[in-house]
């Protein structure tokens, strides 16, 4: 490739990150504020009215609230997605054992009233990037511990192997699964399998994991049976490391 070629791509390249950075703000800031003054006024109106007033105005304004915090989940979402696309790596030895465990804790911390049993495999490691691979187990133990609400106890295993320049990582859980024909969907944004009362949320949390996943130069293949679980299968290979100066 020509240096011309080359500098010609590469101002591409910034002209659609300075257009993504401009499309995260307007959604950070832009749309946010709308959103929140819904969210303010249907709170002031349910406060105004009584218990005895029109019960189907109530409702009405709590499914305005609750609609408005979904909305600002899937904003959340949505900007999560763009910087696993676009923030610079920082390669490192990253510990992924630790960071398994860490996220493990941040989900029973958050619902304490679930039993629940997170077994990882010590002493996984690979050359990543650390801020996304945590980012990574975080919507890879979230969508198990979803798709495990209607089962008694959460159970969910963290396993790998190191295999060449990369990291060949498991995660099982033993939920409600999915039929293998959508497989290749579900690691698309806004698909979902399945319905909220299955556990099912704004659709991005494995879309953001594929993406990550990808910046790693590897891949996601998920497999399932239905009303047994899933297991996810995470190809990592090693980032360069920088040179040092």
């Amino acid at each position: 490739m020509s240096t011309e070629r080359e500098a010609r791509l590469q101002q591409q390249l910034e002209a659609a990150d300075k257009r993504l950075q401009v499309l995260m703000h307007g959604i950070s800031h832009d749309l946010r504020a709308p959103l929140r003054a819904i969210d303010g006024f249907a709170a002031r109106l349910s406060r105004q009215l009584q218990a005895n007033d029109d019960p189907a105005a109530i409702e009405s304004l709590a499914r305005i609230s609750a609609t408005s915090a979904r909305m600002a989940g899937l904003m959340d979402g949505l900007l999560e997605l763009a910087r696993a696309g676009s923030v610079e790596l920082r390669p490192m030895p990253v510990d992924v054992s630790l960071l398994a465990d860490w996220c493990a804790a941040e989900l029973q911390d958050a619902d304490p009233g679930r039993e629940a049993v997170i077994e990882v495999q010590q002493g996984l490691e690979v050359i990543g990037d650390e801020r996304l691979l945590k980012t990574l187990l975080a919507q890879l133990l979230r969508n198990a511990w979803r798709f495990s609400a209607t089962r008694p106890r959460v159970q969910i295993d963290v396993s790998g192997t190191r295999d060449g320049n990369g990291l060949a990582l498991v995660v099982r859980d033993h939920g409600i699964g999915f039929e293998m024909t959508y497989a290749e969907k579900m690691l698309e944004p806004f698909q979902r399998l399945h319905g909220s009362d299955d556990g099912a949320g704004d659709g991005i949390g494995l879309a953001i994991a594929d993406t990550i996943v990808s910046r790693h130069g590897g891949h996601i293949r998920a497999e399932s049976v239905p009303g047994e679980g899933a297991t996810f299968h995470v190809r990592l290979q090693d980032l360069p490391m920088p040179e040092a100066r």
